[in-house]
């Protein structure tokens, strides 16, 4: 009876200390995740605003070899972005710091699971050994069986030796209920760690969308400046071509009608300068 309740409770000993060690391994593996994630993110975030400096400082050149840069609208916008770049980016930083303070616990953590590994390991000893001594005392009672004041006296020895081992094997299950608590309370931590995730998480669609935005927008702005340009080149190819239409007339009709020659050029002169400034007004550039 001895025999098998010391042998039940090694057995128990040491699917606790399995168990515990799995769970070791599994929470050690979601905080390297966690730091790994979070630490890839505020990367990304530090790459885009260093990007969008530069382009909104610097200008770029696009796939055609053409040097672009931002007008006074693209810089507004550039400057707003930078702004929300920051502040996500502050963020972000500040999940880190969090993130760096739950490791730290779980560094301790990590340092209690050892000593309870060693713990266990020390109680399986001693287990071992008792269940030795058991062995050989039984060995001797048989061999000794006619002694029995001799055996009695070691069977006493022995109670005594398992009444120390219960008391040992209590404070063993009370430390094993401490480190049970103290691992409620670090799962307690991770689940608030994983709520910062999925707020994270939301500040990140967030970002992405505002990113699609303020580049629809620079695209948008980006066609308006070229069909301007476009549109005054015209204009101005027209007042050039209307300018030598004037000036061949005006060489026409010089001989013998040089009064009503230059009210014809003064006036085709005042419509053509009258109709380009129309043109520019339209075009938003006066």
């Amino acid at each position: 009876m001895i025999k098998s309740m010391f042998a039940s409770s090694k057995t128990d000993l040491i699917d606790i200390s399995k168990s515990q060690n799995k769970i070791n391994e599994l929470m050690l593996g979601l905080i390297q995740e966690i730091i790994t994630l979070n630490t890839m993110s505020y990367s990304f975030l530090a790459a885009v605003i260093g990007e969008l400096e530069q382009r909104a400082k610097s200008g770029w050149t696009d796939s055609e070899g053409r040097f672009q840069e931002l007008s006074e609208t693209g810089q507004q916008f550039a400057g707003k972005a930078h702004d929300i770049f920051c502040k996500i980016a502050e963020g972000s930083k500040s999940t880190q710091t969090r993130i760096d303070l739950n490791k730290q616990d779980i560094d301790n953590l990590k340092n209690d699971f050892i000593a309870k590994a060693e713990v266990v390991q020390q109680s399986r000893q001693d287990i071992d050994n008792i269940k030795s001594v058991l062995t050989h005392k039984t060995a001797v009672v048989a061999k000794q069986s006619k002694d029995i004041g001799q055996i009695h006296s070691v069977l006493e020895s022995k109670t005594e030796r398992l009444a120390s081992i219960d008391k040992l094997l209590e404070t063993k299950s009370e430390r094993l209920s401490s480190i049970d608590k103290l691992l409620a309370s670090k799962a307690d931590r991770l689940a608030s760690i994983d709520k910062l995730l999925e707020e994270k998480s939301t500040v990140d669609q967030s970002q992405d969308m505002a990113i699609k935005q303020i580049l629809q927008a620079l695209e948008d702005g980006q066609r308006l400046d070229q069909q301007r340009v476009l549109e005054i080149h015209s204009l101005s190819q027209a007042l050039e071509a209307q300018t030598e239409r004037t000036s061949a007339a005006i060489n026409v009709l010089q001989a013998g009608q040089a009064k009503a020659v230059r009210g014809v050029y003064a006036a085709s002169t005042v419509a053509v300068i009258s109709a380009g400034v129309t043109g520019l007004r339209l075009l938003g550039v006066l």
